[in-house]
């Protein structure tokens, strides 16, 4: 994968329209499932979930078709969430506008469980990144699930099938900025700038909010017929991590 532009901010229009074209098989197969399987069996009585940062709605719009659950989908971007609208209306979902840091509207423990796909990495300010973990800790119930998915740090440079981040052979400290090619249906590619963080820095944010320490996935794809040398990067090294970690329950809340 190449890409020749600088890379796109996702606070664009045009980040929003690449990111409605990308080619979301890997995210679909191997962060679908581990969210599902880390939010526990759907509750039949009516589960609220927040999906932050939920861009054009595809996993918002998975999780009230699968789990029946009212879900609400926030993000900072209007066309992301334009697209969102437009693409994946579903009865169960409202699509809201947000700063990126606040939940002002939602009450103490009133949220069932938090997902968040591929949204850390986006953003660069870690200040605003830890305002919005402890707004999360907030609103969630005691002991409730939050769902963290992002792009995995130990695997920058990695060709996978649909994505690439960051270059061969770079080294990344925390706070740098990640060229990240994503490949589209069309059979082009769009590079989009991230924001690198050790696992150790996802760690701290999380826990510096009250949370507990997170369990770690790293899910694979299965091999194919080919040898695992020749299989796609993807069945050997994991392009995402999926962080769970739970709501405090002590009297800090």
């Amino acid at each position: 994968m190449s890409e020749s532009h600088p890379p796109l901010p996702w606070d664009t229009a045009q980040a929003a329209d690449a990111y409605r074209d990308r080619d979301m098989r890997l995210a679909r197969e191997l962060i679908f499932p581990a969210v599902l399987r880390r939010l526990g069996p759907a509750d039949a009585t009516g589960q609220v979930v927040l999906d932050v940062g939920c861009g054009t709605g595809a996993l918002a719009a998975h999780l009230a078709e699968v789990r029946g659950c009212t879900v609400q989908g926030i993000d900072p971007s209007s066309s992301m969430l334009e697209i969102a609208r437009a693409d994946r209306p579903h009865p169960l979902v409202d699509y809201r506008l947000f700063d990126g840091r606040s939940l002002h509207w939602i009450a103490d423990d009133a949220v069932d469980a938090v997902v968040c796909c591929l949204v850390y990495c986006t953003d660069p300010d870690d200040h605003r990144l830890a305002d919005l973990t402890r707004e999360i800790h907030r609103v969630l119930r005691p002991g409730a699930p939050f769902v963290l998915a992002d792009l995995n740090p130990q695997a920058t440079g990695e060709a996978f099938s649909t994505l690439r981040y960051g270059e061969p052979g770079a080294d990344y400290a925390d706070g740098d900025t990640v060229p990240t090619t994503l490949r589209r249906l069309s059979g082009t590619t769009v590079t989009t700038a991230c924001h690198y963080r050790s696992l150790t820095h996802y760690e701290a944010l999380l826990t510096e909010a009250g949370f507990t320490s997170p369990d770690l996935d790293l899910p694979l794809m299965p091999h194919g017929d080919e040898s695992s040398a020749q299989g796609p990067a993807e069945t050997r090294v994991a392009p995402y991590m999926v962080l769970t970690a739970h709501a405090g329950k002590g009297s800090g809340r």
